[in-house]
């Protein structure tokens, strides 16, 4: 019933948990498609030990990005729902079996996804939030009602390890796209656009793994940009084709939203290398989009006192990286690490 895509690039160190959580599903009508995307000796060391399980597939190929190690999973597929699945994530042992139960329910459904829990490596430390229950969450999912382009606008991007029915996969042409840092939301547009019934469940059925990297580095904040103007052009193009006005509104919102949050971020950059006048005018663009304490703050800050503002960044960063751990893994997690530090300290060990 369910084929699993995996791309493995480099993650030889946490490849088995993604295989080990496959192979822990209660429900086993199954197969697992593993595509060495570079022919790694490292890769093949983790997954030949598992080839005895004629339920696993293992493809050697010269790497071909993500999405092209997926799509090559995707030829080797027999299942009639296809479920990427990236190899330093993992699954929970019920993701089969309540996809299987929604399908069940709505056989002519083209999609189901799912919510995830959210985590950091080493040690697999668990945030609080989840993938949908999050800030820029405006309701919760109810996987009775199809999704719409606006609520993927306006909402979080549909969880990529979805079961997609193969035909629609096909249909759409899996995940080949012209943005390919947002394939995944790309996908989701493209399938919502051409009117598929695509649901989305509460059930926390995945575990996804988030990279900690900081957008205050030029390198990071330039990813972000060629981000953004990826996901802009993957929004405008599914609301010209749906032609609705309920995803016109939603794009409305989030572009001020994004307008908003770049032009911070530049001011950010701009202020940390020096030029105060670069700064005050991308502070100044911010207000314009979204008239907020915080941009009002900035751009009186620059304006009058831009010394003092200098002075006081230095202690901010530091008091936002601690608000960002707890943000993270919670109060009771960063206490217990903080004791566990100290016992680590007291006994002498390195």
């Amino acid at each position: 019933m369910f084929s699993f895509l995996t791309t493995a690039y480099r993650t030889e160190d946490v490849l088995e948990r993604m295989i080990s959580s496959v192979l822990a599903q209660t429900m086993t009508d199954w197969e697992l498609v593993i595509v060495d995307n570079g022919w790694s000796d490292a890769i093949a060391d983790v997954v030949r030990p598992h080839l005895s399980d004629r339920r696993v597939t293992f493809v050697r190929q010269e790497n071909r990005g993500a999405a092209g190690g997926t799509m090559a999973a995707a030829a080797e597929a027999r299942g009639r729902f296809l479920v990427p699945l990236n190899s330093d994530d993992a699954l929970e042992p019920q993701f089969c079996r309540r996809m299987a139960d929604l399908v069940e329910q709505t056989p002519d459904v083209a999609a189901v996804t799912c919510d995830a829990y959210l985590f950091v490596d080493p040690g697999e430390q668990r945030m609080v939030r989840t993938y949908l229950r999050n800030p820029a969450a405006r309701r919760r999912s109810d996987p009775a009602k199809r999704l719409s382009v606006a609520d993927v606008i306006d909402g979080p991007c549909p969880y990529y390890s979805a079961a997609i029915r193969k035909d629609v996969w096909e249909s759409l042409g899996g995940l080949a796209s012209d943005t390919p840092m947002v394939d995944d939301l790309a996908f989701w547009l493209r399938a919502l656009a051409a009117d598929h019934d695509v649901r989305m469940i509460p059930d926390v059925l995945a575990r996804f793994r988030v990279e900690t990297d900081s957008v205050s580095r030029p390198a990071e904040a330039a990813r972000a940009e060629e981000f953004e103007v990826q996901r802009e052009r993957a929004l405008i193009r599914a609301v010209e084709t749906s032609g609705d006005a309920d995803a016109q509104a939603a794009l409305d919102r989030v572009l001020r939203k994004l307008r908003y949050v770049q032009s911070l971020r530049r001011a950010r950059l701009a202020f940390r290398a020096g030029d105060v006048e670069d700064a005050r005018r991308h502070v100044g663009v911010a207000f314009g989009q979204q008239r907020t304490a915080r941009s009002a703050g900035l751009l009186l800050s620059l304006r009058l006192a831009p010394g003092v503002l200098r002075r006081m960044h230095p202690a901010k960063q530091k008091v936002q990286a601690r608000v960002d751990a707890v943000r993270r893994l919670g109060w009771r997690q960063l206490l217990r690490s903080g004791r566990d530090a100290r016992g680590t300290r007291d006994s002498g060990t390195p």
